[in-house]
């Protein structure tokens, strides 16, 4: 018995089965309460459905067994029959599969106002804390899990609420297992291996001593998920996967050569996959929570649930799809930053009927990738986990899709290469200083690469913008924001956002960045807590072609004139033209220490990592001009590194100091933040000067959060319409 089952089963009781939770409450309590005798009788029970007995005095506390999901109703209905037909009573024992806790505190004070009574809930929560330790009640739950929870499981459900992406239930059930052979197997075992015994197991899933799969299905079954490879190859690995699963996890009838998973790992299997289904569900509550922080309600939040839920999978699969599709393609700088709009898009074309007028397509659209990025920012450690494991999983059945050989595709990618940060990538590492460690995802990546064998570096040139970074925040805050000409500094808007005081902004910074000798304080400082070092590329970059170098200068050019125009900059024409020789440096000074390199065989080891959306234009432009002589790109985003260091072989929790790496970096990163909204934040800190500084914080930065969600993302007129089309469907 697993605590997973339990709490699946407690949820998923359906309430016209009644008597099941009635039984299954006697028998559990009757190992709390050895006086309690069961009442519930078809001629009525008079307001209670248990009581404790005794020999010498009045029957003082009675017990009422529920599934209501209006519980607070039931409890008043039931207390007010007692006072009727039980006035004596002193005590009524509430006991539900509901999860109630804390919420029924007013109604605890209520119902000893009106009826006298004590009231005592036991709720989910309550079960699932004591049901260890005891054989009765343990054989109590795992009878209630049979009878609720596996029937569940081998429902399709499950595996559509896991994956509702994938078209088949097959393939739905190949990412659950890969999805929980990849939590589980903490073997650092090769990635072919653990992929293909998890379709196995995927194949036997429904099998036992009685229902037995022979080799041929299961072969058969999980060909019939990649029918353009090899046969041949497909069948080698799944019978490599039979072997090595035989006797501990499969069991083998060699003269059939029939196969069944073996019953500890049946049994095992299933508490997993309640173990998914209920952070399935944490994580809808936490999509339901975020969504209803938007405004709509009722039937819109759970039409808006349902989008966002299979918006979040449709990104996560086609995050895989690219990543896997870039690796056997040699094209690491494919991965699109902007992918998770286009698939909310795609979801919301395949549900069109939802958004057909333009105002309300782009009011659920922003609503839902709002809902998302903010799950992503900052989720437990428990869904952290989840979201991770599931994202993988997502990663390696695209991986299946194009090869069988996992292993040997990400062979191909460097596992001891020099990674070049640009200062989009250092300044989201000093922001992360201003949140706690569970939040710092640059920072979790980063330890993760140096655990991985990479060595990090940057450039004089992105040390001096850091500085000049710094710089800017502290001008800005001397100036009137309408003053300031152009996107607010991302660090100011980072340091903002946490609600801290400008007054304090000069001395934090002093945590990276002296007076006296900033450049060198910021490089030493990255290298102590980063383990980054600072190295010219100046000297690789004059040995680059001159067509090339031209080529590329221009491309950079052209960038930067655009983005100074968007952003109505008033950055100088010498301070354009040192950033675009900054930019042209660490692209043309990778390109030299890649020509330099000895052997490519395994793939590149030098790598420029920038969250610069305009990197990818320059690599289109140079080989719009040089074609065939065009040098591979030396672009590599954040998210593809995420990406590379979450499946690699080597992987552990030694890789992220313990931690989870984060599904995603850049998301909403370069958000700006409105002048009204840094003036509502300077109002607030004027209106709470009273009061201690961490409750002036907490006010500014949960005034910032609000303003997020205020009305208008979706309209009265939006949703109204949004409601009418859901209705009709």
């Amino acid at each position: 018995m697993q605590r997973e089952r339990l709490q699946l089963a407690l949820r998923e009781l359906p309430p016209t089965n009644w008597r099941l939770f009635e039984a299954f409450a006697s028998e559990f309590l009757s190992t709390y309460y050895p006086n309690l005798r069961s009442l519930a009788s078809p001629s009525g029970d008079r307001g209670r459905d248990g009581e404790l007995f005794a020999y010498d005095a009045p029957v003082e506390t009675a017990l009422q067994y529920s599934v209501m999901k209006d519980w607070p109703t039931k409890i008043r209905d039931t207390a007010k029959r007692l006072s009727e037909t039980r006035p004596d009573t002193r005590i009524l024992v509430y006991v539900t599969n509901q999860t109630i806790g804390p919420s029924a505190d007013s109604l605890k004070v209520q119902i000893l106002k009106d009826f006298n009574l004590v009231l005592d809930v036991h709720d989910s929560s309550w079960f699932l804390d004591r049901w260890r330790g005891d054989e009765r009640r343990e054989a109590a739950c795992e009878k209630l899990a049979e009878q609720v929870v596996d029937p569940f499981l081998n429902s399709h459900g499950v595996l559509e609420h896991s994956a509702p992406t994938l078209s088949s239930t097959e393939l739905q059930a190949a990412l659950t297992f890969l999805q929980l052979q990849w939590q589980d197997d903490v073997d650092e075992k090769g990635l072919t291996k653990l992929s293909f015994q998890a379709l196995v197991r995927a194949a036997l899933r429904s099998t036992n001593s009685e229902s037995r799969m022979p080799r041929s299905d299961v072969q058969n079954r999980i060909l019939a998920l990649f029918p353009n490879h090899d046969c041949t190859r497909i069948v080698t690995l799944v019978d490599a996967a039979l072997l090595k699963l035989n006797k501990r996890y499969v069991r083998h009838w060699p003269l059939q050569d029939e196969f069944c998973l073996a019953h500890e790992e049946a049994t095992r299997v299933r508490g997993r996959l309640a173990a998914i289904e209920t952070a399935n569900s944490s994580l809808d509550a936490a999509m339901r929570d975020t969504l209803e922080s938007a405004n709509p309600k009722g039937p819109a939040v759970a039409a808006l649930l349902t989008l966002a839920r299979t918006a979040l999978n449709h990104w996560m699969l086609r995050r895989g799809e690219t990543f896997a599709g870039a690796i056997t393609a040699d094209r690491l700088d494919e991965l699109d930053g902007d992918d998770l709009r286009r698939s909310i898009a795609e979801v919301l074309d395949a549900h069109a009927d939802s958004a057909r007028r333009p105002n309300v397509r782009a009011a659920i659209a922003q609503t839902i990738f709002d809902c998302i990025v903010e799950l992503l920012s900052e989720p437990s450690r428990d869904l952290k986990d989840h979201l991770r494991a599931k994202a993988n999983a997502y990663t390696l059945l695209a991986f299946l899709g194009q090869t069988p050989d996992v292993q040997a595709a990400m062979k191909k990618l460097f596992s001891h290469g020099t990674i070049w940060l640009d200062t989009n990538v250092v300044l989201p590492l000093l922001a992360e200083r201003l949140l706690p460690d569970e939040a710092r995802g640059f920072t979790e990546m980063l330890a993760a690469a140096k655990a991985a064998g990479m060595d990090l570096r940057v450039t004089p040139g992105v040390i001096e913008e850091v500085e000049r970074h710094v710089n800017a925040c502290k001008h800005y805050i001397h100036l009137s924001h309408h003053d300031w000409r152009g996107d607010a500094p991302f660090l100011m808007v980072a340091y903002m956002r946490t609600g801290r005081s400008l007054n304090y902004f000069s001395s934090w910074a002093e945590n990276f960045a002296g007076p006296h000798r900033p450049e060198d304080d910021i490089a030493e400082f990255l290298y102590e807590f980063y383990g980054v070092s600072r190295e010219s590329l100046a000297q690789d970059e004059r040995k680059a072609d001159e067509k090339l170098r031209q080529t590329v200068t221009i491309a950079w050019e052209a960038v930067h004139a655009k983005r100074r125009g968007r952003q109505h900059s008033a950055l100088d024409d010498g301070t354009i033209q040192r950033l675009v020789q900054h930019d042209v440096e660490s692209y043309l000074g990778v390109l030299e220490r890649r020509r330099q390199e000895s052997s490519a065989d395994l793939g590149y080891s030098n790598w420029w990592l920038t969250l610069d959306r305009f990197a990818e234009k320059v690599t289109n432009a140079i080989q719009a001009e040089l074609r065939s002589a065009a040098p591979a790109t030396p672009v590599m985003s954040p998210d593809f590194l995420l990406h590379y260091l979450s499946i690699m072989p080597r992987r552990g929790p030694s890789l992220a100091g313990g931690g989870v790496l984060p599904i995603a970096l850049d998301l909403g990163l370069t958000d700006e933040l409105p002048a009204e909204l840094l003036t509502e934040a300077q109002r607030i800190r004027l209106e709470s000067v009273d009061l201690p500084e961490h409750i002036v914080r907490r006010r500014v930065r949960d005034a910032l959060d609000a303003a997020k969600r205020r009305p208008g993302r979706l309209s009265v007129e939006g949703l109204d319409a949004f409601l009418q089309t859901i209705n009709r469907n």
